[in-house]
């Protein structure tokens, strides 16, 4: 019965703290809650997608998507207790977008919303990240991971068109800035993965394709030698 009666008094005692502070910090011995009114004005009024993104001088910067995808603010929440702004950029997207992958440590893979595509926005400079449509996988698609070295497209069926299988394109992200295309294979069948040795397999009506890691491959090299040769 008493246990009852102190869950109660702790409820209520929550439900008066925010009902009164409404837009104030709230506090207690172990929970701070900041309200947008309590942060920068950056931080204030609807957003799209939040991304963040670690710089090599150990800073986190909050990025937030904004006005359908033409703003970008950014914050430093390096310290949480003293959030700052940074800065607002305009973004020339044609649509909202969200975030979908790390090209690296200087750069963000989008896809637009609107299914047209992706882009890439550097974060090479973090105070004035750009965005940086490429034309050669700017097309409805769908992310699958390929490894630390690279990332594959697979395109989306369009309701204008007949229904054919997906198409995969292979995108090098050694240069996370602007990803490079290697490779497009249209037709696929079927895709099968060996992760020991980061290998792609994919099969269309002109055979097969593989898409091979030589990071992965010697890494499997040298964990079966030290195998076949321990001590």
């Amino acid at each position: 019965m008493n246990r009852s009666i102190s869950k109660i008094l702790v409820a209520a005692t929550f439900v008066a703290a925010f009902s009164v502070q409404g837009g104030a910090v709230v506090r207690t011995k172990a929970i701070v809650v900041e309200f947008p009114s309590d942060l920068p004005e950056l931080a204030q009024g609807r957003g799209e997608a939040m991304y963040l993104h670690r710089t090599n001088g150990a800073q986190a910067i909050l990025y937030i998507e904004q006005e359908q995808g033409r703003k970008l603010a950014f914050l430093d929440v390096t310290d949480p207790a003293s959030i700052k702004a940074v800065g607002q950029v305009s973004i020339d997207a044609p649509s909202a977008y969200d975030f979908v992958q790390d090209l690296g440590d200087s750069a963000v893979l989008i896809r637009y919303r609107d299914h047209s595509g992706f882009a890439v926005i550097s974060l090479k400079n973090y105070k004035q990240p750009m965005l940086k449509n490429e034309p050669e996988y700017l097309h409805p698609a769908s992310v699958q991971p390929d490894g630390s070295s690279g990332i594959l497209l697979v395109s989306a069926n369009r309701a204008s068109t007949p229904a054919r299988e997906p198409e995969y394109e292979v995108l090098s992200i050694s240069n996370p800035s602007s990803p490079a295309p290697l490779a497009t294979i249209s037709g696929v069948i079927q895709r099968l993965d060996r992760p020991s040795t980061g290998t792609v397999f994919l099969l269309n009506d002109q055979g097969l394709t593989v898409v091979r890691r030589l990071g992965a491959e010697q890494e499997h090299k040298i964990e079966n030698w030290q195998k076949e040769h321990p001590g």
